[in-house]
């Protein structure tokens, strides 16, 4: 008997769910035979799903997708030998088809082999279905299929709740515009000031499983009367976002929000970010940091396996007393750890200007500013313009003096990087120098820039990093 079991099993559902192998079918193909609940025998409770969907793949080629009610039955015929995932969404179309539910699983179809499955809706909950924040201990998962799910779960972190133990995972690609024009970070307690009060704000704790689709999200431009923009998914990550791409783009005059601040995924990162890609697109004016990942990757924060593309720009041309506009492809500010991510994020800044204390319009490949580690980082060669100057370095320094001569305040803490000259999967990388990096850097993996990257990934005694591989378009992706 092969096992059919989804990722979650819950209190509110009565789950029966198994997939029996049995003779009869003719040919070399097989075939999966989908009990669907609501059949005296197959039924669940509390929920008032009614509609399922429930695709059929191989590897990453979608072989068939059918649609059915309660009660019955969907066959996947003639199917070659292999194996399979399957994933259903539940639906309420009482409530115009909201979706109510998903999972995926694994099934193996042998040749001239029916799989008898009964599935009793073992789906994970979708976040929108809830009137209340759900108990951790009751629900361990939970799914985002739709913008109204993301934004429920900015309500439930804003109210005070963090979802520890709890993973969130991404059903279906989102998009967020029409949240566009108020859309603040998970977490974020909008300030009532025009100032850089981040210490009120709501920590996210849980897990966040991308799960390989995309949120879309623009900056846009808010009439509120204050001098910032805060962008990002969320504010504060204590917890894990991983498998997630990011599509992250702008509209209106953002060239005097001098109190802007954040990075696409979030502000601020005192947990795990591994697993992402960032497709970004934003031009605006700040005094403040703008990062490809997070404005600031805190002592605990660890960014891992992740791969910044896109534009950077930011307008803002002032004479200010202090370290002011940093911009940086993976993080601006980084005091923990970043390993084995690919910045090929264009940066564009105004001049470097010496106010004779520290320098203003400080910009980096990885990070603009940072006393952490750096370890097997790689980007893309003269990434960073400076009012046409193009430059290829790695970072700045923490401590004392901005300037081009005291770059790196530990070179110890740079280990194994270095840059491309084309961004592609197959581009060759060649060691920084010390005038790129304030020390000789030694690659510790040799081939191009993939085959390295999956090295690391091959050596790593995180199981859950996922291999890159080369896209539908030859651009450099996850193997999600």
């Amino acid at each position: 008997m092969k096992k059919f079991i989804f990722p979650a099993l819950f209190a509110f559902l009565f789950v029966f769910a198994s997939c029996m192998n049995m003779s009869g079918s003719s040919g070399e193909g097989g075939s999966v035979r989908v009990v669907l609940p609501g059949s005296a025998r197959y039924s669940f409770s509390q929920d008032k799903a009614d509609k399922f969907v429930v695709t059929i793949s191989l590897g990453s080629k979608l072989v068939d997708t059918k649609t059915g009610f309660s009660g019955g039955v969907i066959e996947f015929d003639e199917l070659n030998p292999g194996d399979y995932t399957i994933e259903a969404k539940a639906f309420d179309s009482n409530e115009g088809d909201l979706v109510v539910g998903w999972g995926t699983s694994s099934v193996t179809v042998n040749a001239g082999e029916s799989t008898d499955c009964a599935l009793a809706l073992a789906l994970t909950k979708c976040i929108s279905t809830f009137d209340s924040v759900p108990s951790s201990s009751k629900y361990k998962y939970l799914a985002v299929a739709s913008s109204a799910d993301m934004v429920k779960l900015g309500e439930w972190i804003k109210s005070g709740s963090d979802l520890e133990g709890i993973t969130i995972t991404l059903a279906d690609d989102v998009d967020l515009a029409d949240y566009a024009d108020d859309w603040q970070p998970i977490g974020f307690i909008k300030s009532t000031e025009d100032s850089d009060a981040d210490s009120n704000n709501m920590p996210f704790r849980g897990t966040f499983n991308g799960n390989g689709k995309t949120i879309s999200y623009e900056i846009k431009k808010r009439e509120d009367g204050l001098d910032s923009q805060v962008f990002g998914l969320f504010f504060d990550n204590y917890g894990t976002i991983e498998n997630l791409v990011v599509n992250q783009t702008y509209s209106g005059d953002l060239s005097n929000r001098m109190l802007s601040r954040g990075g696409m995924i979030c502000a601020y990162n005192y947990g795990n970010i591994k697993n992402c890609i960032v497709m970004s697109d934003i031009a605006i004016g700040t005094r403040s940091d703008t990062a490809g990942i997070c404005k600031v990757n805190t002592e605990s924060g660890k960014v891992v396996n992740c791969f910044v593309t896109g534009n950077i720009e930011n307008q803002l041309d002032a004479y200010w007393r202090g370290s002011y506009q940093k911009t940086g492809g993976i993080c601006a500010i980084n005091y923990g750890t970043v390993e084995n991510v690919v910045s090929a994020v264009n940066i564009k800044t105004k001049s470097l200007i010496d106010n004779k204390e520290r320098l203003n319009n400080i910009a980096a490949a990885i990070a603009a500013r940072t006393d952490g580690y750096l370890t097997n980082c790689y980007w893309l060669k003269d990434s960073i313009n400076q009012d046409g100057n193009l430059k290829n370095h790695i970072a700045y320094t923490n401590y004392g003096d901005y300037t081009e001569e005291n770059c790196i305040p530990d070179p110890s803490k740079i280990t194994g990087c270095g840059w491309f000259d084309t961004n592609s999967p197959s581009a060759s990388v060649t060691a920084g120098t010390t005038s790129e990096c304030k020390s000789a850097q030694t690659l510790a993996y040799s081939g191009t820039l993939i085959q390295m990257l999956n090295a690391y990934v091959s050596a790593s005694s995180d199981s859950g990093l996922k291999r890159w591989t080369a896209g539908a378009d030859g651009s450099l992706s996850l193997d999600f």
